[in-house]
């Protein structure tokens, strides 16, 4: 299927000139701040694959990155511009990577954000500017999301948001100002990431009394990426991907593993995902150094894609624990849909979507949130019977090829922002003149 929106054509009807949209390719800007492409942890990989699922349906897309994402000594993405799997790709900035020097770096940023602009308004001019899918945090009220949105308003292009986390309008302690610009404010479109934000997408739409269209689109995920292998039989090895950010996960993991250690005392945890130059990291670090971590915990760090989907087949269950509060009811993480993939045993907790896609024993190991005990014995459960533990891996896996390849949802967001981008006002669209 390919969609075909927005080039212009003039038709005379009785008298009266008609400047009115015509046919050609959907063409889709994914604009973002500091986003790794193609290389990168979840965000990187949603933008990724969402973009190859416009491309097969016909759409023309550009991902424009207006900041660096790598940090050496670890540099993933090299090229500051190219073409991945059809999707154009560019560093604005020019380079990759960070600079060490704080002028150098705010020089950088600011040659970013004049090529962006640059490349929008050049796109425009042509007529290969049908949308933009905007790709910002939403915890925070950045004033630079605010005038990016202004500055798009003034090119009179639709702009479409990803919703994957909850909204500052959400977060506890808010300050009026905030809920005031709220976060759909200047855009067209939603694309949300799980049921609740989703809701809560029209619920705000509704208040502003603003025509905002969403679209829910779940975790997706590359499962011809993964090959699934024999379910190993080595010494048990359980794998937690995570980020130094999310401490608390780090911690109940370990503190899971005092239930899983008392049943089978030679299992190993395995933490990826460190990335050894985030501050954020510091605290691990600082663990590390101290002696403080038992000696079956390996911290493997940061590793390149290929090695870590290595890993993954390795590992006889793959851990991700949330929490009974906003933000995990909101969320839905990209490395679930990785996890069930890779056609191992998915361990988790019974939050938000969880409980909407996954079930107990059959498709993964749900627990109850908030409690490691509980979850430390579904690790038990899961290694207690491994023919049990590698059908429920393919169980998993089943159900991530039928709901969360990024491939089945590519023709639904593709019709999504061609009707958005139809419905929004266009300089001089079907404007009526007399002849």
């Amino acid at each position: 299927m390919t969609l075909r929106p927005s080039k212009r054509r003039t038709t005379r009807v009785v008298g009266i000139s008609t400047e009115c949209l015509s046919e050609g390719p959907l063409s889709v800007v994914f604009l973002a701040r500091w986003l790794g492409f193609p290389n990168g942890m979840a965000e990187s990989s949603r933008v990724r694959l969402l973009a190859r699922a416009l491309v097969e349906q016909g759409a023309r897309v550009t991902v424009l990155s207006t900041g660096v994402s790598e940090r050496p000594p670890i540099v993933e993405n090299v090229a500051a511009r190219g073409v991945y799997r059809g999707v154009a790709f560019e560093y604005t900035t020019g380079r990759t990577v960070r600079a060490d020097s704080f002028i150098v770096r705010r020089a950088v940023e600011l040659v970013g954000w004049a090529r962006a602009i640059s490349r929008l308004t050049t796109l425009k001019a042509r007529g290969d500017l049908g949308c933009v899918y905007l790709w910002w945090h939403g915890m925070s009220r950045e004033p630079s999301r605010h005038f990016v949105l202004a500055g798009l308003r003034l090119l009179r292009v639709p702009v479409a948001i990803e919703l994957n986390e909850r909204p500052w309008q959400l977060r506890d302690g808010q300050r009026r100002a905030e809920y005031r610009q709220s976060h759909l404010s200047g855009v067209d479109g939603v694309v949300a990431i799980s049921s609740c934000l989703a809701a809560w997408a029209r619920e705000e739409a509704s208040r502003l009394a603003r025509r905002v269209a969403v679209l829910e689109i779940p975790i997706v995920v590359d499962v011809a990426e993964q090959e699934v292998t024999d379910y190993p039989t080595s010494t048990p090895v359980l794998l937690l991907a995570a980020a130094p950010q999310y401490r608390d996960t780090i911690c109940f993991a370990l503190d899971a593993m005092q239930t899983v250690w008392r049943a089978f005392p030679s299992a190993r945890l395995m933490v990826t995902g460190i990335h050894p130059t985030m501050r954020a990291a510091g605290w691990l670090r600082d663990m590390l150094a101290r002696g403080e971590l038992d000696e079956r915990v390996q911290v493997v760090g940061y590793v390149p894609r290929k090695e870590l989907l290595t890993l993954y087949a390795a590992a006889h269950a793959l851990l991700i624990p949330l929490f009974d509060d906003a933000d995990s009811a909101a969320r839905f993480p990209t490395k679930i849909g990785e996890y069930l993939a890779a056609g191992r045993p998915v361990v988790t907790s019974a939050v938000g979507e969880i409980t909407r896609y996954l079930l107990d024993g059959s498709t993964a190991f749900v627990a109850s949130p908030d409690d490691a005990a509980l979850f430390g014995a579904k690790i038990c459960e899961v290694l207690s019977d491994r023919s049990r533990a590698a059908a429920v891996g393919r169980a998993g896996r089943a159900l991530a090829e039928r709901s969360f390849h990024y491939a089945l949802h590519g023709a639904v967001l593709a019709r999504f922002l061609t009707d958005m981008a139809a419905r929004a006002p266009q300089p001089g669209s079907c404007r009526q003149t007399p002849s």
